[in-house]
């Protein structure tokens, strides 16, 4: 599914910049689909602002405080524009989404080094289109070793595409696949897996679930997942690797 963002810099005037994010959704929008801008707090947006997206035909929802109601994130349906956001798991609360969504505002300077914001993660993970300001750099490949990659496929289809991270078995597997990878000599960086788990189209909060395991076992803690996988799987991966 289409990402774009628009990335802020000094001298950005902010309105012109949700602008070209609302004409980006609506050249997105499939007949009788509507665009919705989606706020982290009803005052992120000025009054006389949001009646002009109104005027627009464009829906305009706060996460907080969420009027009685509301739709959830994942209710809506049509291109989403999301605004005002400074945290990772905000923003994927709507992940996977199966419209259009444009993160608006992706960085802002005043918050210090650009490599530590959060919706840099977002945007490493998607690859997204850059509407407005400065381009931010994604690493490719996501992951370098083809064993991992390979274990990376193995645990989508593990998780049923990312939904059952929390199961203990489905997680005891990837766990271990994981505990196999790092005891084989794969090394592997759990922030890459997080963006790769995401552009598979895990659910956002299974994937932050997965990172954390990651983080832990490669740094050697001890884990004992409650299912394992079977014999030779390390070694599938790396002849389907090549």
């Amino acid at each position: 599914m289409k990402r774009a963002y628009t990335s802020l810099h000094p001298g950005t005037k902010h309105e012109q910049d949700l602008l070209t994010a609302v004409k980006w959704a609506q050249g997105q929008a499939q007949d009788g689909q509507q665009v919705t801008v989606w706020s982290a707090h009803r005052d992120c947006l000025q009054q006389g602002l949001q009646s002009g997206l109104r005027k627009m035909g464009i829906e305009v929802v706060a996460e907080r405080p969420r009027r009685r109601g509301a739709p959830a994130p994942r209710n809506f349906r049509g291109p989403l524009l999301a605004v005002g956001f400074t945290t990772l798991t905000g923003v994927l609360n709507v992940e996977p989404f199966e419209h259009p969504m444009c993160l608006v505002g992706a960085f802002d300077p005043r918050n210090g080094i650009l490599d530590d914001h959060p919706h840099v993660r977002w945007i490493e993970a998607f690859d997204p289109e850059c509407l407005a300001g400065p381009p931010i750099e994604v690493p490719e490949p996501l992951i370098a070793d083809p064993v991992v990659a390979c274990a990376m496929d193995s645990f989508t289809s593990i998780t049923y595409n990312g939904t059952t991270m929390y199961d203990s078995r489905d997680g005891g597997r990837v766990t271990d696949g994981l505990m196999l990878l790092h005891h084989g000599g794969h090394r592997f960086d759990p922030e890459r897996l997080f963006f790769a788990a995401l552009r598979d189209g895990w659910e956002g909060s299974q994937a932050l679930m997965f990172k954390q395991v990651a983080r832990d076992v490669a740094r050697g803690v001890r884990k004992r997942p409650g299912e394992r996988l079977g014999p030779g799987v390390l070694q599938h991966w790396r002849s389907a690797g090549g």
